[in-house]
């Protein structure tokens, strides 16, 4: 299975995949079968960008591809849309995620973008549970971003109720075993 990562600049209001040498365009929106989502950790993964509160995505993008995304505040509630969908959808496994960044002007002018989230359907096509057994072995956070992110056992759990018991289900981090049961 294909590992990819997103962008998203607020500044611009453009998504990015990124390339092996370059940043990819996607237009408009991206969809996303969100697997995991951490709570806000603060922190400055990277020097260009000021400490401030992240998020990290995993999530199978349309092509099915195991997929990382960062999600920050900047100076701002920027993370409040997803906090608020996340509530309000509860099970994200559920549903096509539609991620898109919507233009915001302040009262004196300045110009930015904001998250925006959508819940849609599932294609017939996809079981992110069967994906998730048969892809184990993966990360639910991505092992490039030197965030401690909290590990994601509160997903496991919820899919350890939702699963057969007969399945044998083995999550691992790439950083270290969290949960194992049979």
């Amino acid at each position: 299975m294909k590992n990819r990562r997103y962008r998203f600049n607020r500044a611009t209001g453009k998504i990015y995949q990124e390339s092996y040498s370059s940043l990819i365009e996607i237009p408009d929106y991206l969809d996303a079968v969100i697997l995991h989502a951490t709570p806000p950790v603060y922190g400055q993964p990277f020097p260009n960008q000021p400490a401030q509160n992240w998020i990290n995505l995993c999530f199978l993008d349309r092509e099915l591809s195991w997929s990382f995304a960062l999600l920050n505040s900047g100076q701002s509630e920027a993370l409040r849309p997803f906090l608020n969908y996340k509530t309000q959808q509860k099970d994200l496994l559920n549903y096509l995620t539609r991620i898109s960044l919507v233009p915001q002007r302040s009262r004196s002018g300045n110009h930015w973008y904001a998250y925006a989230f959508e819940a849609l359907p599932l294609p017939d096509r996809v079981n992110p549970l069967e994906i998730l057994h048969g892809h184990s072995g993966l990360p639910l956070i991505d092992p490039n971003i030197s965030l401690d992110f909290p590990e994601p056992e509160s997903d496991l759990q919820q899919l350890k109720t939702l699963n057969s018991p007969q399945v044998e289900v083995k999550f691992s981090d790439s950083r270290s075993n969290f949960l194992n049961w049979y």
